[in-house]
């Protein structure tokens, strides 16, 4: 089970880095509305991610 929420983890972080890379292009091409939702997707995702990878107390 831990590999799978492994993998699901390694998952969000590209989910992350995709979306910044399309919320960038966005900003680009001033596309505001679009950049912001990408960009605040990207931040969760992130997030998401460091929250699964975080090694949690044993106590």
């Amino acid at each position: 089970m831990s590999r799978a929420i492994d993998a699901f983890a390694v998952l969000l972080l590209f989910a992350a880095a995709t979306a910044f890379g399309f919320g960038v292009h966005a900003l680009g091409l001033r596309d505001d509305f679009k950049a912001v939702y990408l960009l605040v997707i990207g931040g969760l995702s992130l997030r998401a991610s460091t929250e699964l990878l975080r090694p949690r107390g044993g106590g």
